[in-house]
């Protein structure tokens, strides 16, 4: 049976304190004005949450990934926007980590302390989950890069200070090789960043960037010219599962809320928790948030032991994604006209579920990435 360690629950306890006393009062403002997200990201450097899968070699605590998935659906229960900004840091530092490494150091070093914030330029209008379509080139010209391109949903990219852009910089779409990953200044000349107004996740900087012949020394890419999509794709299917972490907590978060309402508000001489077809709701909500919470689990666990996790990071996501929608949406049921209210905890948490079903992969492609598992094996 799995259990958390010592270190893990008390991990899990400093957590939540932040999201219940920090991100709580903060969740509203930062849907609101769809910004926010840098505060709460240096925030998290100062907690040291940026390092907890981080290797202590690169400066960080070497938690994992359950302390990851821990962490995530947390702050989700609070706000899909805080979560998700902790993903894009974990995501951009797994990718420095596992397409650099020694190489990176310092700007890993820098991450986990927070001195740097990082966006993560992988997705383009034409190219999603199929990465080896990408079409932003990275061309050289002496001793010099000139980035020619679009990226859309770029995380983080309105208050970062660096970019990671997978750029193609020989070969053809279409092909695993030749494709590098590049760290950049994001106000280097050529990049134009602008903010998107996306229905969830408000606050996390989400951002379409045009590159338009931006120079970049040709010491920007990390790790092997050419040589990222391997290392891109590993670093993808870690950060898979912490979105599944992030759809749990939204699901917890609207379960939570919707059960103390339905437990304060009475109608017909009882309270709506004793109203047999509201329980019945509320007891499936919980059945699927705590089977989406251990499918998260398993799979952080054999990632933290080395254990390829594709296919289990993909149900994970999968089910979790579904589960939040599900759930936020029996939510605001529950809490009737009150929570249409723009603003609600519960209406908040309704739209950022969505996003869960979307990014990160959608729903379909998680299936299609479990289907697999049931091809004969040869």
């Amino acid at each position: 049976m799995f259990e958390l360690t010592k270190e893990q629950i008390e991990y899990k306890e400093k957590v939540k304190e932040y999201a219940q006393k920090v991100v709580r009062e903060y969740a509203k403002s930062m849907d609101e004005k769809n910004e926010g997200g840098e505060k709460i990201v240096r925030d998290f450097g100062e907690m040291g949450l940026l390092g907890m899968k981080i290797s202590p070699q690169y400066g960080g605590l070497g938690l994992g990934e359950v302390a990851f998935a821990i962490a995530t659906e947390e702050l989700g229960a609070e706000s899909g926007g805080a979560s998700h900004s902790l993903h894009t840091q974990l995501n951009a530092l797994q990718l420095l980590v596992s397409i650099g490494g020694d190489s990176a150091r310092k700007w890993i070093e820098d991450g986990v302390k927070g001195k740097e914030i990082y966006a993560v330029a992988l997705t383009e209008p034409g190219a999603g989950s199929d990465l080896g379509a990408l079409q932003t080139t990275a061309k050289q010209e002496g001793d010099e890069l000139v980035i020619t391109g679009e990226k859309i949903f770029t995380s983080g990219a309105s208050f970062s200070s660096k970019m990671l852009v997978l750029a193609r910089t020989s070969g053809n779409p279409g092909d695993r090789q030749g494709i590098s990953m590049l760290l950049i200044d994001s106000k280097t000349p050529g990049v134009e960043i602008h903010k998107l107004d996306l229905m969830g996740i408000r606050g996390a900087g989400v951002s379409y960037v045009k590159f338009n012949n931006a120079r970049v020394p040709k010491d920007s890419i990390i790790g092997k010219e050419g040589d990222a999509f391997r290392g891109a794709i590993k670093a993808l299917m870690v950060s898979r599962n912490g979105y599944a972490g992030i759809a749990v907590g939204i699901a917890r978060g609207a379960l939570e809320d919707a059960t103390n309402r339905a437990a304060s508000r009475k109608q017909f001489g009882k309270s709506l928790l004793e109203q047999e077809w509201i329980s019945f709701n509320l007891a499936d909500a919980l059945v699927k948030v705590e089977a989406s919470r251990l499918l998260t689990m398993r799979a952080a666990y054999m990632l933290d032991k080395g254990i390829e996790a594709l296919t289990e990071a993909s149900m994970a996501k999968y089910m979790a994604a579904v589960t939040a929608a599900e759930v936020s949406r029996t939510a605001l049921h529950i809490f009737g006209g009150h929570g249409l209210n723009r603003g609600s905890k519960v209406e908040r948490l309704y739209r950022d579920s969505k996003i869960m079903e979307i990014a990160e992969g959608t729903n379909e492609m998680q299936l299609m990435a479990v289907s697999r598992a049931l091809q004969p094996k040869k």
